[in-house]
């Protein structure tokens, strides 16, 4: 009799110990994962780690953007991603920008995306921008880019710094440009 009593409690002891195991598992410190943006008591709260990643930002208004990425680490609590491998897309009305990089930082709240390793933007109407490293405003709808950056699109390529693509408005800036310009590229006969 004692026996029956004694297997069903140490089941439920081998179930609370397990889901206290992964609640120590999330609740580690992210600033040991490289996710960063631990809030300012040093605990980060759950961390899902994911691999091949599509994830995407669903919003009542506005485009929606997403992200595709082969790893990530969410942080539930700050709501911040951190990224490799990553792929964004950007929907707007005259199409999609698709956006990559070794890695982005996300945070969520903000609408601001890291991409301190350097980026490439393709726009639907032939424009691509580099930089070394970039900075998105989603809520701006605008890439600005920190040093060095390039800008090429039908006939002519130009190279500068300090690049900011307000790419919800179709205007691009850049400080210092050389500019190369193929005026048959850029402005092709007809017939």
């Amino acid at each position: 009799m004692r026996r029956r009593r004694i297997l069903p409690l140490a089941m439920v002891l081998a179930v609370l110990s397990g889901i206290l195991a992964l609640a120590g598992i999330l609740g580690k410190d992210a600033g040991r994962t490289g996710a960063g943006g631990a809030p300012a008591n040093g605990h980060a709260g759950p961390e899902l780690l994911l691999r091949g990643v599509d994830f995407r930002e669903v919003r009542k208004e506005g485009p929606q953007y997403r992200l595709l990425s082969d790893q990530a680490s969410y942080l539930l609590a700050a709501r911040k991603l951190a990224a490799t491998g990553v792929t964004l897309l950007l929907q707007e009305k005259s199409g999609g920008i698709v956006v990559r990089a070794r890695r982005a930082l996300w945070a969520m709240e903000a609408g601001q995306i890291l991409l301190p390793e350097g980026a490439e933007a393709v726009s639907p109407s032939g424009w691509t921008a580099a930089a070394d490293a970039a900075s998105l405003s989603l809520s701006e709808r605008l890439l600005a880019a920190e040093g060095r950056a390039w800008l090429s699109g039908p006939g002519v390529t130009v190279a500068g710094e300090n690049l900011v693509w307000r790419w919800g408005e179709g205007k691009m800036e850049i400080e210092l440009p050389k500019t190369r310009f193929e005026p048959a590229r850029a402005f092709p006969r007809k017939g």
